[in-house]
């Protein structure tokens, strides 16, 4: 989990878009379209997923001006943002893909039905405005790698101070 994978580049012509997976884009697109079904979404060309997706990372006019350069492209677009988009549904939930993969790959599973997303993202905006004191504002544009790497650190921070060593480190 490290905070350099919170941005997503997504290419566009010469240049790239850059997509931020913040709460409250967790938060919308789950409601909207479960973000358990966006990976597949995209995978499909799903083109409204994926305009949704685009919309909600990034502001309203550089997500339409990249949306009409999909359309105006066609197919040939759309295989360039599977991987990116994917990196950033999974940075929705502050997971890196491959690591999920590898976990995906290894664990034999049946098909989770439940709805553990939406009060995962719950928990997070939580620990943002309660145990971080954050604003409610604040929280929604920190994204859910950015909440826990924080109240990792607010759990670190009296141990620090009070010199109380980690459990693998006891004598």
């Amino acid at each position: 989990m490290r905070l350099a994978n919170d941005i997503i580049a997504i290419p566009h012509g010469h240049k790239a878009v850059r997509l931020r997976p913040s709460l409250r884009a967790a938060v919308r697109l789950h409601a909207r379209h479960d973000l358990r079904k966006l990976a597949r979404g995209i995978g499909e060309g799903h083109l409204g997923m994926i305009a949704d997706i685009i919309l909600e990372g990034t502001d309203q006019a550089t997500g339409t001006k990249l949306i009409n350069g999909i359309l105006m492209q066609g197919a040939r677009e759309l295989g360039a943002l599977v991987e990116p988009l994917s990196d950033f549904t999974f940075a929705l939930l502050g997971v890196d893909r491959k690591e999920a993969e590898a976990t995906a790959e290894r664990v034999e599973k049946k098909p989770d039905t439940s709805d553990w997303i939406a009060p995962h993202l719950e928990q997070l905006f939580e620990i943002g405005t309660g145990w971080l004191q954050w604003s409610p504002a604040d929280t929604w544009a920190a994204t859910p790698t950015e909440i826990m790497i924080a109240q990792r650190g607010l759990i670190a921070k009296p141990k620090a101070v009070n010199g109380v060593k980690e459990d693998d480190q006891a004598d």
